[in-house]
């Protein structure tokens, strides 16, 4: 118990942080996730609690209690357990590197859409034609670059790496470098696969296609995100995630 309250002691300015993000993520998604909710189960919420604006502040809450505070402080535990924890600093190369990743993530995020994909389904290329909303460009920078990688790099690979250790590695005395690309891999999948809801509701259906570049764009995305946390820390994985979106989102409203 005291080296774990060590550990948040000692990067208490890191939980700052993305407590503050987290907060700006969550307003701005649940925004954005509200503007196309069906306006039938909207007004369900709304009588539950008794207006839009409750609405927005307790589902802002909850995203905040479960995705950032409780997945930050497990993660942040759980990380430096496994040895994945690396002191937040930013350092001149590996800012390099992490931006050269980014860039290719976020050209890919369009390109591979409007060039291969979009000749597949029409529907895929009629998507970019509606310039996405402020609150949709934020939601993605603050949800993604941050709370997605809290969720799932600090809390989710971190935890994998534990489990996996424990039960497959427990005579050693450190966790092998084969356990965190395994649980990057799986990490990677979950990810991908928890971006398909949103998928479905974009363009109606699931078919092979769209299963392929989901898993494909969000999952290679995701393995990347996790190679940088592994080599780099967790704040090199926020910043390419934050930086591949704010790539996207340049090249769709400057260029499309």
């Amino acid at each position: 118990m005291e080296n774990k309250l060590k550990y948040l002691k000692d990067n208490w300015k890191f939980l700052l942080f993305i407590l503050v993000t987290g907060i700006i993520g969550s307003y701005f998604t649940t925004l954005y996730t509200i503007s196309d909710l069906d306006s039938k189960l909207l007004e369900e919420a709304i009588n539950q609690v008794g207006s839009k604006e409750l609405v927005i502040i307790i589902t802002t809450i909850q995203t905040v209690i479960y995705y950032v505070i409780i997945c930050g402080l497990l993660g942040v535990i759980l990380s430096n357990k496994v040895g994945l924890w690396k002191k937040i600093s930013f350092e001149k190369n590996k800012v390099l590197v992490t931006s050269v990743i980014s860039i290719i993530i976020g050209l890919s995020l369009i390109f591979f859409d409007l060039l291969i994909f979009g000749n597949f389904n029409e529907i895929i290329k009629q998507s970019f034609e509606v310039k996405p909303t402020f609150d949709y460009i934020i939601s993605s920078l603050f949800y993604g670059g941050v709370i997605e990688e809290v969720m799932m790099r600090l809390f989710l690979m971190s935890l994998f790496s534990l489990i996996i250790f424990k039960i497959f590695y427990k005579k050693e005395s450190k966790v092998p470098i084969n356990v965190f690309i395994i649980s990057n891999i799986i990490t990677a999948i979950l990810f991908a696969a928890g971006h398909l809801p949103n998928t479905k509701v974009i363009f109606g259906s699931l078919d092979a296609l769209l299963l392929i570049r989901c898993f494909l764009l969000n999952g290679g995305a995701g393995l990347l995100f996790g190679w940088l946390y592994r080599k780099y820390g967790i704040q090199y994985s926020m910043l390419c995630h934050f930086g591949a979106h704010f790539v996207s989102k340049i090249i769709w409203l400057l260029f499309i």
